[in-house]
């Protein structure tokens, strides 16, 4: 601990402002120690005579006085840190203390029901189904359990590093203070104040560790070993560091990958049309925007941990077992190599035994076996939770909505000709192509979709979204967000349809008014830009806001960041708007050839969206001090809340630590239950 810069390393962000203001108090510090030497050396200035004498009495006089107003400035200024402290501190900890009470209490219930419980002799009779379904709640419930007391946990360990660094801060800032005005007042400050407050002498932090330690270990069998080992504290996002190995296999993949990228440009130059390659270049576009996304991706999580985005908390990830970004720079690069290895076959059919059409259906299905691969291999947690959240988002009216699905509803938006390239290729390899024709095999597999499907298939994304903003209205009853928001994905489908009705009116001039269509599309267009638009901007980034159209707080430190964000996000909003209606249009090569073209602009759009909304997001559970997830326990009954509040009344933590306080503060101590 060198500097305030070492000490801002070990905070949590999420409690940044509830930390002592350690910067503070050593600039209060100095300023006092420079005024009191500017007031000894002042004195030396003055010239002999009768009253030289007196000129020195009474600088050392004001040089005592300075000194000692600086003193008790800075000790009353150590008094308001203290008591926000401990204040904070006693807050975090009853609700831990209240939230380790209803899970013990859960826990006795499971227990005693479970004892209770009795075996069934048949499956398949009316008994037997509904022992099975109670098995299996009883299962979830006791996966909930086990997932709340990790939460707990961690939340408790958090606790215990704040008060150890907030201790750690106050006793060096107490010797500096000694050390600079050679006094013993900031030792006594220190026996008198710091040693007997909560951040030394409360011992609560242990006992409910140990308790929730005993019930993990009752959770899993009595087999401590495995307790502890779901208990383990995650390492602080950031901090990771990127093994060896990984780095050496980094390294290897994108060498290789250089090296078909340059035998691919080669190829392609040495074509002796441009319009035989155009195929394949339709044909491949899905798999290198699904590569280009990946990696961005992981470009995303690396911003956010150098930034201190606490990315694991706003997708409620599991903080022991998760992936970094350096694996999904593996998993882009790995498909990257498959991506140009089948490129390349393609280019080269002829002098390969395996038909053209053969190639891209192997590349599309590595990445879907490897997704549904039911192994605990290649990281199945992240498969899973990937899995999980994918059929959740196809549900989504039956159940309330996470940030995580929403921001997954959103990427398939940026995703969306992704989707159209996947839906060719299957119709295409289930319908049209003939497998019993060796002849036929040897032509690109390029899949022709009717309008009326494109149109579809592009507004699947954005129904998504909008049925999650109306379950998000049924859940918290406020308009002004959630309707909003599927108002503006209702353009979308407003500009889909105009958009694919201008292009049957171009097809059939005869019976309908093109022009009409073609007014009714832009204004539809221009609407749903300038919306979207100011939905990015101004609540999903939360900028537009005050002077200089920022927000007050901002993690990233360069405003100029800020503003190069908002332009690109303008330019590549028009982008996109201009790659859905080549999509309707894609009957013609070249109009095929630009839609390619534009796509991955989209993807770059996405990347610089995601990288300022779940900032936004981090702002917003800094706001609400929240560093662990909800916790999604069934709801208490009376019988409960009585037992909770005849506990809290005899052991009222937070009004034992707060007496000395001048500032009242309500504590947050409600309990989230789902409806």
């Amino acid at each position: 601990m060198k500097s305030s810069h070492s000490l801002a390393t070990l905070r949590i962000s999420e409690w940044e402002k509830q930390y002592v203001r350690y910067g503070v108090l050593k600039t209060m510090l100095a300023a006092g120690e420079r005024g009191a030497h500017w007031n000894e050396g002042s004195s030396v200035g003055y010239q002999s005579g009768s009253r030289v004498l007196d000129m020195l009495e009474i600088d050392v006089e004001a040089s005592h006085r300075h000194c000692q107003a600086a003193q008790d400035g800075f000790f009353q200024a150590c008094d308001r840190e203290l008591v926000k402290v401990n204040l904070f501190y006693s807050e975090k900890l009853t609700e831990a203390h209240r939230w380790l009470c209803s899970v013990r209490d859960m826990v006795q219930a499971g227990t005693e029901s479970r004892g209770g419980g009795a075996g069934c002799s048949s499956l398949w009779t009316a008994g037997g189904l509904l022992h099975a379904y109670r098995q299996t709640r009883r299962r979830q419930a006791e996966r909930e359990l086990r997932q709340a007391i990790r939460d707990v946990h961690l939340s408790l360990v958090l606790l215990q590093n704040y008060r150890e660094l907030n201790y750690a801060v106050f006793c060096k800032i107490m010797k500096k203070h000694d050390a600079s005005f050679t006094s013993t007042r900031g030792l006594k400050w220190r026996n008198e104040k710091l040693d007997v407050s909560p951040l030394h002498s409360d011992i609560k932090p242990n006992q409910l560790i140990s308790e929730l330690e005993s019930l993990m270990c009752h959770l899993t069998g009595g087999d401590r070993m495995e307790a502890m080992k779901r208990l383990q504290v995650p390492t602080a996002v950031g901090l990771q560091p990127v093994p060896g190995w990984a780095a050496f296999r980094m390294g290897v993949i994108c060498g290789l990958v250089l090296a078909l990228l340059f035998l691919i440009i080669v190829q392609v130059s040495q074509a002796p049309e441009w319009t035989a390659l155009r195929p394949f270049l339709q044909l491949y576009k899905g798999g290198f925007l699904l590569i280009q996304f990946i990696f961005l991706l992981g470009v995303n999580m690396h911003i956010w941990k150098k930034a201190g985005v606490n990315y694991v908390l706003i997708f409620e990830l599991d903080p022991r077992d998760h992936l970094s970004n350096h694996h999904l720079f593996e998993i882009a690069g790995c498909l990257a190599l498959c991506w140009g290895v089948s490129f390349l076959a393609c280019l080269h059919a002829p002098l390969l035994p395996v038909p053209l059409q053969l190639q891209p259906l192997v590349f599309y299905s590595l990445p879907v076996l490897l997704l549904l691969n039911p192994t605990p291999t290649f990281h199945s947690s992240a498969r899973r939770w990937l899995i999980t959240l994918l059929c959740r988002l196809l549900f989504t009216p039956f159940h309330p909505v996470t940030f995580a699905e929403s921001w997954l509803a959103d990427q398939l938006n940026s995703l969306s000709p992704l989707l159209l390239d996947l839906w060719g290729l299957l119709y295409f390899y289930t319908c049209e192509v003939d497998w019993g024709d060796p002849s036929t095999l040897n032509s690109p597999p390029i899949g022709r979709l009717q309008d009326r499907l494109t149109c579809l298939i592009q507004c699947l994304p954005p129904w998504l979204r909008f049925t999650q903003c109306l379950r998000k209205f049924w859940d918290s009853g406020n308009a002004t967000p959630h309707l909003l928001n599927a108002g503006k994905y209702s353009t979308v489908f407003l500009m889909v349809a105009f958009a694919g009705l201008y292009s049957l009116a171009r097809e059939r001039p005869h019976l309908v008014s093109v022009r009409t269509y073609l007014y009714l599309w832009a204004v539809a267009t221009c609407l749903s830009v300038l919306v979207t638009i100011t939905w990015d901007l101004r609540m999903d980034w939360g900028l537009l806001q005050g002077y200089g159209l920022l927000r007050e707080e901002m993690v990233y430190r360069r405003r100029a960041v800020y503003y190069s964000a908002m332009l690109a996000d303008v330019i590549l909003r028009v982008s996109w708007a201009l790659n859905i209606v080549l999509a309707q249009m894609g009957n013609s090569d070249s109009v095929a050839t630009l839609s390619t073209l534009l796509a991955p602009l989209e993807v770059f759009r996405r990347f610089i969206w995601n990288i300022f909304r779940v900032e936004c997001e981090h702002l917003n559970n800094c706001y609400h001090l929240r560093v662990v997830p909800e916790l999604h326990l069934t709801p208490l009954t009376p019988n409960h809340h009585s037992l909770l509040e005849s506990i809290m009344d005899q052991e009222d933590l937070a009004k034992d630590h707060g007496k000395c306080s001048t500032v009242k503060r309500k504590p947050n101590l409600t309990l989230w239950c789902p409806r």
